[in-house]
């Protein structure tokens, strides 16, 4: 059974706090007069922003850890975590933001079928996706509540 504890509770912290900067320089980006100089201020500025408790959301280890103790409690033979490198859930992200200018991201609770499964042992485990706003604007109107049609993020390691 894996269990979260405080260290894992911080990494999973400083994960979503390189999201958030990785996020937050490609939409800055810098000056091209000032080049370098504007690119470290905004690095600078960036780095003094982002911490644990100016991310609403942020729980404790403890907390985190209580959460995962009760669902494997509810849920024991269920997956328990799924796993996506960072760098695939930052190039999401910026899709999202550029193609579909999308402010939200939605976490999609799913099961393999043998269709969708990566691999036969996957069909019938839970997994999630991800999945964004379209909020292009179509004839002038921002579309309401539509779904950005061709993206959607998933398979990433499910364990167990």
């Amino acid at each position: 059974m894996k269990k979260i504890n405080l260290t894992s509770g911080f990494l999973m912290l400083a994960v979503v706090a390189t999201l958030f900067v990785a996020c937050q320089k490609e939409q800055n980006g810098t000056s091209t007069q000032n080049g370098t100089a504007a690119s470290k201020a905004n690095e600078s500025a960036i780095g003094v922003a982002v911490n644990g408790s100016d991310v609403v959301g942020f729980i404790s280890g403890d907390a985190a850890k209580q959460m995962h103790d009760a669902y494997v409690q509810a849920y024991p033979n269920s997956t328990q975590y799924v796993v996506f490198k960072i760098k695939d859930l930052q190039g999401f992200l910026q899709v999202l933001k550029s193609k579909y200018q999308s402010d939200n991201v939605y976490v999609n609770f799913g099961v393999y079928n043998a269709q969708t499964a990566t691999s036969p042992s996957n069909v019938g485990k839970t997994t999630v996706y991800f999945s964004g706003d379209d909020n292009r604007a179509s004839n002038g109107n921002v579309q309401s509540n539509a779904t950005a049609p061709d993206a959607f993020l998933n398979h990433g390691s499910i364990w167990p």
